[in-house]
């Protein structure tokens, strides 16, 4: 891990910060002019629900800072399922995620198996972490989407 680099765990007080990075990473990597964002998700990543999943005892919530920038977020579910797993665009490629994931299996957040809904862009890391696809693309309200789980 980098020195100008933290992982910990999330704060209420981080919502607005992971909203925006969710949001904004979602809209630069996921979605098109022909394929926009839907309404139903913008609403679900405002901070005010994320602020209440952070507050919930079933999900774990993990946040890299960079530079004192919000960079890297990670939500798991139950320890079954990946909610949230966004690295902001401008700080991809640095093994931000990857250090996010490390931190997570080291502290006993991922369980087996683990499963996801993941973009189609984001395909390719999960595929590095071991995840392989259990069924053919789909669309849910609009959103395409891979579902996954590891072996």
């Amino acid at each position: 891990m980098t020195d100008d680099m933290e992982i910990r765990h999330a704060l209420e007080a981080d919502a607005a910060d992971i909203a925006e990075l969710i949001f904004s990473t979602s809209v630069a990597c996921c979605f098109t002019p022909e394929q926009p964002c839907p309404e139903w998700y913008a609403a679900s990543v405002k901070s005010g629900p994320i602020a209440e999943l952070i507050r919930s005892a079933q999900t774990e919530w993990l946040v890299a800072i960079r530079e004192h920038k919000m960079a890297g977020v990670l939500a798991v579910r139950d320890k079954s399922q990946v909610k949230y797993f966004f690295v902001d665009p401008s700080c991809q490629k640095l093994g931000i995620g990857k250090q996010l994931w490390q931190f997570a299996s080291r502290s006993g957040k991922l369980g087996k198996p683990l499963t996801v809904r993941s973009s189609l862009f984001a395909v390719p890391v999960y595929e590095s972490l071991g995840f392989v696809a259990t069924e053919a693309p789909g669309i849910f309200n609009g959103m395409h989407y891979q579902a996954m789980a590891t072996r």
